[in-house]
């Protein structure tokens, strides 16, 4: 395992092996990320036989239990047989990076399994499924959105119990791709199915300061829990509640029209006591920010 730490950050990450963790034609690491945010990212650089120096992005998978550590995976190529591939994780957070190579720290290494002999006994394999379709999140912000409790709810429909949660001041976006004002306009029309789950149907106004506007409009869910129908219907509700989000932007301003053509995906939660909204918006690249 190697290891890396630069002013009270840290990076561990455990060896590729081709023998234990290839799948079709990658093999896997994890890295973990010590005194973590949620703004920060992994890449791993890599090359084969020698050749030039390459990256890829790492997929965060979630938060280890023990250290406290955020956990990031990473998808490396198998090398070809015959040939090294040498590798090193690189943190990135807000401008800043941690880099084993600068540390003096030496690189992973993982050379090829050579092909079995020719009478040699080989125990079949299962065939694995990788994805074909590789999906690299990037953290852009996160929302606080403070909102109205619904003091006069539609209440229970046909077409499931109806709720309304109106945007109140004070929303904020911050992170390193965008900061901004949630405008006082808007918010989130509910409705609650009978299994305790909100699909919401949510439209907000973001003001970029000096720049222009954001308008973003998207669905999701919230899970209330299973007895969350009946709660909200007599006014109560869990104190905190579990949300999804997949939101989409729009906006005439030039240089950051590159939202226009994100389809991202948020985690979060409700605080019904507070009644405060807060998620992190991630998007998947590659993200061509070229204005235009």
């Amino acid at each position: 395992m190697g290891e890396c730490w630069d002013n009270g950050v840290g990076l561990s990450w455990t060896p590729a092996a081709v023998e234990a963790t290839r799948l079709g034609q990658s093999l896997g690491a994890l890295v973990r990320v010590f005194s973590g945010h949620p703004a920060d990212a992994v890449k791993a650089i890599y090359s084969i036989a020698g050749g030039p120096d390459r990256e890829t992005r790492a997929n965060p998978v979630g938060i280890d239990p023990e250290s406290g550590a955020r956990l990031f995976a990473v998808a490396l190529p198998a090398p070809p047989t015959g040939a090294e591939l040498v590798w090193r994780p690189v943190l990135l957070r807000s401008g800043r990076s941690v880099d084993p190579k600068l540390k003096g720290i030496a690189p992973d290494r993982v050379a090829s399994v050579p092909p079995p002999a020719a009478d040699a006994v080989v125990t079949p394999v299962a065939p694995s499924h990788p994805a074909r379709f590789p999906l690299i999140p990037e953290f852009l912000f996160r929302v606080t959105a403070p909102v109205y409790p619904d003091d006069d709810p539609v209440g229970e429909t046909p077409d499931g119990l109806r709720l309304l949660f109106a945007l109140r001041d004070g929303g904020t976006v911050r992170g390193p791709a965008l900061n901004g004002e949630i405008l006082h306009k808007g918010g989130d029309w509910m409705r609650v199915r009978p299994d305790g789950m909100g699909v919401c149907a949510i439209d907000a106004l973001i003001r970029i300061p000096d720049r222009g506007i954001v308008q973003t409009e998207y669905n999701g869910l919230v899970d209330f829990g299973p007895d969350g129908f009946a709660q909200l219907a007599r006014g109560g509700g869990p104190r905190r509640a579990p949300l999804r989000f997949a939101p989409r932007y729009l906006t005439a301003v030039p240089e950051l029209k590159w939202i226009n053509r994100l389809q991202c995906f948020s985690v979060g939660e409700v605080d019904l006591e507070r009644h405060i909204v807060e998620y992190d918006l991630y998007a998947f690249g590659p993200i061509d920010r070229t204005p235009g």
